[in-house]
């Protein structure tokens, strides 16, 4: 059974281009529809939500920036290509700037369109993958630690495998990052649980006495 296919929205100002960029994507797995102004498209975005918009800068009304700036402020998941006959640097980061995928400069061949609109889908497929896998991660506290993310889940499973050795465990970071949280989770994660945890701030100690704090000394 074949997949499904995609939505794809072609804002284009110039029908015979809207059709010209269709019949570019013809062979692929999607479904397009077509716009010829920023307003219409955004009036298609209420009925249902594109994976990816190939968008004009160039329209009548409302620029495609503008459109551009409304489809991220309203936060859909939808990647935005942009495409311009005017190709200019500045136009292309303040694009990116703005939260497009990627820049397309007119006129360009349907392999350019084909490839660019393949990777917006993997980059949106990638993003719908990441998202399923934290809904589905388990709500729980681990130690005194709060947060679920994906990076935190791959901190809490380093952890735990640390604490199940008896060598020295080294952990560095900048101050304010948790080392010493980390330093709890170990202890109450190991064998050693019920025994006493000691934090000793060695940076307020002195050098010259730093050796008689931690191993006690004999006078003279």
């Amino acid at each position: 059974m074949s997949p499904p296919k995609r939505d794809i929205l072609i804002v284009e100002d110039v029908a015979s281009l809207a059709m010209m960029y269709t019949a570019y994507l013809s062979g692929e797995p999607v479904n397009i529809a077509t716009a010829s102004s920023g307003e219409e498209a955004l009036a298609k975005f209420s009925v249902s939500i594109p994976e990816v918009v190939v968008l004009d800068v160039n329209l009548p009304g409302r620029k495609g920036l503008d459109i551009l700036r409304e489809i991220k402020a309203r936060q859909y998941p939808t990647e935005v290509i942009i495409m311009t006959a005017q190709g200019s640097v500045n136009l292309a980061v303040e694009a990116m700037r703005d939260g497009a995928h990627d820049f397309l400069v007119k006129p360009f061949s349907p392999e350019r369109l084909q490839v660019t609109v393949r990777n917006a889908l993997d980059r949106r497929g990638l993003i719908q993958r990441v998202e399923a896998l934290e809904c589905d991660i388990p709500k729980h506290k681990f130690c005194d630690f709060i947060g679920d993310s994906l990076p935190m889940q791959a901190v809490y499973r380093i952890l735990r495998s640390a604490a199940k050795s008896k060598a020295t465990v080294f952990i560095s970071g900048e101050s304010g990052t948790g080392k010493e949280l980390c330093a709890h989770a170990l202890h109450q994660l190991s064998d050693r649980q019920h025994k006493p945890f000691v934090a000793l701030n060695c940076a307020a100690i002195p050098h010259q006495l730093l050796e008689s704090e931690l191993f006690g000394h004999l006078k003279g």
